[in-house]
């Protein structure tokens, strides 16, 4: 006798049965879990996916991108080679895998991959860029702009070829090329952030200043927290003597990247060079310093900030370093002897001077202007230290060098 099951029953079992996932459907759930950033719970659903179908190749894929987004590259690659191993052809696959290589630095193993997604698929857009990003890390320019043009051709109205050409045109040097390609990359992306950086700094190198300003003041515009177009912008204000605009760009910079030197002692060469407001160099040189304690710049011009306010002792401690740093350059030990000098210390700025000849300085010229030698310049050691390296002749051409004869 057959047993009917009753209204109660079939509807009781309802719920379990509508309850019940395939693999395909948790693939599909995790994918939009993925693409909400909730890798966590993507992670799970891929997990279920494939325990209900251990072929599902697509889920492999997937759980390996999950991987990869949560910094798991090894085991991203053993899922995407098991996708790859159950579909040869799996053209997402091989770019995808190329991806975590590139990341790990394996660039050839990257090529490879990506090599493959391309046979795969002739048309893959993603894997010609990917390639030739891998190409120029690898340093193969010629073939990293083969495949930029084949993204061109591909896709002519993506910005992504013409700005990646760009990119190796500017490397090589060729600024107009390069020009014209960041140019292109803009028509196509208004929106290029740096693409307008990049053509900026090839318009300095070419010397076009209203251009690079145009297009670094777009940066700020579109990207306002990206620091080193301030930087880029401090320098050409500097070029053209608009200290405050200048300064401002460089404190900008420092505000968004303060462990750089580079922006605190971009901010203290405009007081020091162009505003001669030596505390304020002195400030920001100090700042430079503590980041930086090896750049010859920072060092001198720290330095005669500090001889500049009579700072005499702190002025020698700060050329004493650099003479540390650079002990074959005899700049280092002038300047400790024009520093002992104005702290009347002759003995020492005197051995200090010497020294300075001993490795090979020879501009007398600045020697007899720099008013920092007039409290030595006139005594006997500093004479007769002088005439000990140089001909009668050669001293004859700076007649005030000892103060006048």
């Amino acid at each position: 006798m057959k047993k009917i099951l009753s209204l109660f029953t079939i509807l009781a079992l309802m719920p379990v049965l509508a309850s019940a996932q395939t693999s395909t459907e948790f693939n599909n759930q995790g994918l939009a879990k993925f693409k909400a950033k909730d890798y966590a719970g993507a992670l799970q659903d891929f997990n279920k996916s494939i325990e209900l179908d251990a072929k599902n190749e697509k889920a492999l894929h997937n759980r390996g991108l999950v991987k990869y987004a949560l910094k798991d590259y090894e085991g991203a690659i053993k899922d995407h080679s098991k996708a790859i191993e159950l579909n040869p052809n799996y053209s997402n696959a091989y770019n995808d895998r190329g991806l975590v290589y590139n990341r790990l630095n394996r660039s050839a193993e990257a090529i490879q991959d990506y090599t493959k997604a391309i046979t795969a698929d002739p048309a893959y857009f993603a894997a010609y860029k990917n390639r030739a990003v891998a190409y120029y890390s690898s340093k193969n320019y010629e073939a990293a702009v083969k495949d930029y043009e084949k993204c061109i051709e591909l896709q002519p109205g993506n910005a992504d070829g013409y700005l990646g050409r760009a990119n190796i045109k500017n490397l090589k040097q060729d600024y107009p090329g390069a020009i014209k390609d960041y140019s292109k990359a803009i028509e196509l992306d208004p929106n290029a952030v740096v693409a307008y950086l990049n053509r900026g700094n090839a318009k300095f190198i070419q010397k076009d200043m209203e251009g690079a300003l145009a297009d670094f003041k777009k940066v700020t515009v579109l990207q306002p927290d990206n620091g080193n177009v301030y930087f880029n912008l401090g320098v050409i204000y500097a070029a053209r003597n608009k200290s405050q605009d200048a300064i401002a760009a460089f404190k900008r910079y420092n505000s968004i990247l303060p462990n750089e030197w580079n922006g605190y002692k971009g901010t203290a060469d405009v007081y020091y060079l162009q505003l001669n407001r030596y505390d304020s160099s002195e400030y920001f040189y100090n700042k430079a310093y503590q980041i930086n304690k090896q750049e010859k710049d920072i060092l001198e011009r720290y330095g005669y900030s500090l001889l500049n306010q009579k700072k005499f002792a702190e002025a020698i401690t700060m050329f004493k370093n650099q003479v540390a740093y650079l002990p074959d350059d005899y700049w280092g030990y002038y300047n400790l002897g024009a520093a002992y000098s104005m702290n009347k210390q002759p003995k020492e700025s005197i051995a200090s001077l010497e020294t300075a000849v001993n490795k090979r300085m020879t501009e007398l010229d600045y020697w007899q202007g720099d008013k920092n030698l007039n409290n030595v310049r006139m005594l006997d050691d500093f004479k007769n230290m002088v005439k000990k390296y140089f001909t009668k002749e050669t001293l004859a051409k700076y007649p005030m060098l000892f103060g006048g004869f």
